[in-house]
């Protein structure tokens, strides 16, 4: 599905990242500055529970405009194909859509070491690509699952300059959802924290996400206090879950400009503070299409 946020940018450089991961296949998908701008820092960009798509990749497009490379990973692989991943229009098939993709998920954040390993290896995979500059710690965003996602990251360690989560739950495998629309999860296989405390947190959320209650909050700050981890957290008046979301996206875009702007705004200072040596270029529209002060 094309964007028309932006005037034509034919140097940029675009490229699949494709491999094989415990007998699963996985496609992502790079966008970096033009050649002559020499090699960026890494930006990955992590879904929602939908799995990569479109919007993803828009995202890294509106990194790479920014002077960063970005790259929309995939961690879904063979349990979601790629054609699967779009909302449907249909709305009798909301619910098996929903099954499905919640499924798949909770495969995955139940199971603490196959998680962070997978994100260790899309980082690998993105560090050796020609227009990453790989002596500077990269950063990580997501939204919803990819919210979660990049917290997991810091809990494991990864060398991570700053991450940033848009409405993401603050606990893994803690999403009441799946359960609502009979999704049985399996048994909570979890590991040993290894916190980069290198790593700059930020968490942009909504005052009224009701998937982040105050009780989870404390158990995060508390969580991240304890570790020595800096963080800061955001909350945006008046705002729901999945503010950050196109409604191109169908039923998850819940798209609140207001905070889609804000919040778009702390992640670029983040980039700034962790990326000094990069000078981020003006870009009027972000990702979703929200105008940006520039």
């Amino acid at each position: 599905m094309p964007t028309n946020h932006w005037p034509p940018a034919p140097d940029l450089q675009r490229s699949n990242i494709s491999f094989n991961f415990r007998d699963s296949a996985y496609l992502g998908h790079l966008v970096a500055p033009p050649e002559s701008a020499g090699k960026r820092p890494l930006v990955l960009v992590i879904h929602n529970f939908q799995g990569l798509k479109f919007f993803d990749v828009d995202v890294a497009e509106y990194l790479a405009r920014l002077g960063y490379v970005g790259l929309a990973i995939d961690l879904y692989g063979d349990e979601l194909p790629p054609e699967e991943r779009l909302f449907p229009t249909d709305k009798e098939k909301i619910e098996p859509f929903m099954k499905k993709t919640f499924e798949t998920m909770v495969a995955l954040d139940h199971d603490f070491e196959k998680f962070r390993s997978l994100l260790q290896e899309w980082l690998n995979q993105g560090l050796k690509h020609s227009s990453v500059d790989a002596s500077i710690p990269g950063a990580a965003i997501g939204y919803c699952f990819g919210g979660v996602a990049v917290i997991e990251a810091v809990r494991a360690g990864l060398n991570l300059g700053g991450v940033c989560s848009f409405h993401g739950l603050l606990q893994t495998g803690e999403d009441p959802s799946p359960s609502r629309i009979g999704v049985k999860r399996p048994s909570l296989r979890t590991c040993e924290n290894r916190y980069n405390t290198n790593t700059i947190v930020v968490i942009e959320n909504g005052a009224e996400d009701h998937l982040v209650p105050d009780e989870s909050r404390k158990r995060f700050f508390e969580e991240m206090d304890t570790a020595g981890v800096d963080w800061c957290f955001h909350d945006h008046a008046k705002t729901p879950h999945g503010f950050a979301l196109p409604p191109t996206l169908g039923g998850p875009g819940r798209l609140h400009e207001n905070a889609d702007r804000r919040s778009t705004m702390n992640m670029l200072s983040l980039f700034r503070e962790i990326f000094p040596s990069v000078q981020q270029n003006p870009v009027a529209r972000n990702g979703a299409g929200t105008s940006i002060p520039v």
